[in-house]
């Protein structure tokens, strides 16, 4: 490389966000940028042009060099800050031979993971165990109708429990955005009667329609094989995807859903006659905590449609929508067919 080359690519290494330290294939420090400077708390006039074997034991610089890094990235504490070192091997037959580390500040992610974490166990402790009470004694309540509770007081106690579990749902819902975020998101596979399956969603569905003042209908076809998947993440899918098509459509709209085999593959589509998504907003429509600018006003956590396709794609499915303000959308959700039978 000639040296106008080797001037721009220090200019270059000068700018990245990350610590860069380059030793020769003696073991020499020939270049170290400024970030790596301050990542390791020392000045380059003091480490360039020795060897690793020179530098004080006990010194950061010497810590990061000596860890073998090539195969997966270590974590060291310097001075409070947590760094990952990466290094890999530079080919002896190309112009810089030896050994090239890189060097990241994580301090912060490793303190967002933490209060993440704390936020979890907030959420399951502080909020799931109180509301699963209250569930409990609702149910009690509702258990006891119409026998021992008063009739005047029946609608305030269905009202109750709609409320505790959709309260539930809100808090499942980010408890799963976060099991996403960290891979934890578990599908358990078991022969399930998608059909059956769909017929629950739709009776809930035309409930929920019947309560909004709008029209639920379905086309499910009888044909449809069982499938080897996780029936109860699959019903939660098409579960939010009606959900949402009744809560975003107007009084007296219509709401749709369809089921058909196509191509090895099922498809089940959910349409609508609501208020639409703006074109411009659908690519981030299934993005983290995204709400439509049209659905302001409406309630939820902007998380469900983000865990649907997940949970879709950990299935090897896919799920898209088409829709226009005002004249409402339709969600396509796609499974391929396969897997044993009922036992």
């Amino acid at each position: 490389m000639c040296a106008e080359h080797e001037g721009i690519a220090e200019l270059l290494l000068e700018q990245v966000d990350s610590g860069i330290v380059h030793l020769d294939d003696t073991g020499t420090l020939v270049f170290v940028n400024r970030k790596a400077e301050q990542i390791l708390k020392v000045s380059r006039s003091e480490i360039l042009g020795k060897r690793v074997d020179m530098l004080p034991l006990r010194t950061p610089i010497y810590r990061v060099l000596s860890e073998n890094s090539h195969d997966a990235s270590v974590e060291i504490s310097i001075e409070g800050t947590v760094v990952s070192v990466r290094s890999a091997t530079l080919p002896a037959g190309g112009s810089c031979p030896g050994e090239i580390f890189e060097l990241r500040d994580v301090t912060g992610e490793k303190q967002e993971k933490r209060q993440r974490e704390e936020f979890v166990a907030m959420m399951t402790h502080d909020l799931k165990s109180p509301l699963t009470v209250i569930t409990g004694y609702v149910q009690a309540l509702m258990s006891e109708m119409p026998d021992k509770v008063d009739p005047s007081l029946h609608l305030f106690v269905t009202e109750m429990d709609k409320s505790a579990g959709k309260m539930l749902c809100m808090i499942e819902d980010v408890l799963d955005a976060y099991r996403l975020e960290v891979g934890l998101l578990q599908i358990d596979r078991h022969p399930c009667n998608v059909g059956s399956l769909l017929e629950g969603c739709c009776s809930d569905g035309k409930r929920e329609a019947m309560m909004h003042g709008s029209t639920f209908s379905s086309d499910i076809p009888a044909e449809i094989p069982w499938l080897e998947l996780d029936g109860k993440q699959i019903g939660r899918v098409f579960a939010n995807l009606i959900g949402n098509a009744v809560k975003f459509t107007p009084r007296r709209g219509t709401i749709h859903l369809s089921g058909a085999l196509r191509d090895d593959a099922l498809l089940v589509e959910v349409s609508d006659s609501g208020i639409g998504i703006p074109a411009d907003e659908l690519p981030r429509i299934f993005n983290k905590y995204f709400r439509a600018s049209v659905a302001q006003g409406f309630k939820g956590t902007g998380l469900g449609l983000t865990i649907s396709k997940a949970i879709v794609e950990a299935h090897g499915g896919s799920i898209n929508v088409e829709s226009s303000v005002g004249k409402g959308s339709r969600f396509c959700v796609v499974l391929p067919l396969g897997g044993p039978g009922p036992h």
